[in-house]
């Protein structure tokens, strides 16, 4: 109300002063219409209010979920989720960001991409298929004894982050480092105590997470 009020004492105004003003320079018809129409647009950008724009709706996305829109399930993006968690200690049974025990370690990276893996190194042993040590490729697991070289029982676990001629090396949390990179043949530990390796079949594993 207060508004249409307005702009019509803005109308009358707008005919008085064009009116006025006719008397010196006595324009023609049309001046006149041109002249009321510019008054009232004037005026009226001091009363009319501006519409806001629409702001759309923020999701409630989860950051796993985003993760999961951001990154396709492929290897290079595997192994740069695990390299964002270098230097987190080693944690016996860790399975979160405050310490990662091996299989815990890489279970939580592959988890970012709806792969759902066992929880203990033995365990994964199982996933994919086998790939002889002189086959290796990024992305594929490494499996190794415990403690004692020779029993022959997997107790650790890692996952192939580069292959060159020159090198392998392999991200994994260990007891001592943490979660670290390191080239295998360089470590006399781990190089005695290498068992086998699997390739996990990523497509296959993310189209049935659900």
């Amino acid at each position: 109300m207060k508004k249409t009020l307005v702009l019509s004492l803005i109308s009358l105004l707008s005919v008085a002063l064009c009116a006025q003003s006719s008397l010196y320079y006595n324009p023609n018809e049309q001046a006149d219409k041109d002249c009321d129409n510019s008054l009232i647009t004037t005026f009226s950008r001091y009363f009319t209010k501006k519409e806001e724009p629409k702001k759309e709706p923020v999701k409630n996305t989860s950051f796993t979920s985003m993760a999961s829109d951001f990154y396709s399930n492929t290897v290079d993006n595997v192994i740069s989720v695990g390299k964002t968690f270098l230097g987190i200690p080693y944690r016996w049974g860790g399975t979160t960001e405050n310490g990662f025990d091996c299989s815990g370690f890489i279970r939580h990276i592959f988890d970012w991409f709806g792969v759902r893996l066992p929880r203990t190194s033995r365990e994964m042993a199982h996933v994919g298929s086998y790939v002889s040590r002189n086959e290796l490729q990024k992305g594929d697991l490494i499996f190794f004894s415990g403690r004692n070289v020779n029993s022959g029982v997997i107790g650790h676990i890692g996952i192939v982050v580069e292959v060159t001629s020159e090198a392998v090396k392999m991200m994994h949390s260990s007891s001592s480092k943490g979660v670290h990179i390191e080239e295998l043949d360089k470590s006399e530990y781990f190089s005695k105590r290498y068992m086998t390796a699997r390739r996990l079949p990523l497509n296959e594993m993310q189209s049935n997470k659900n």
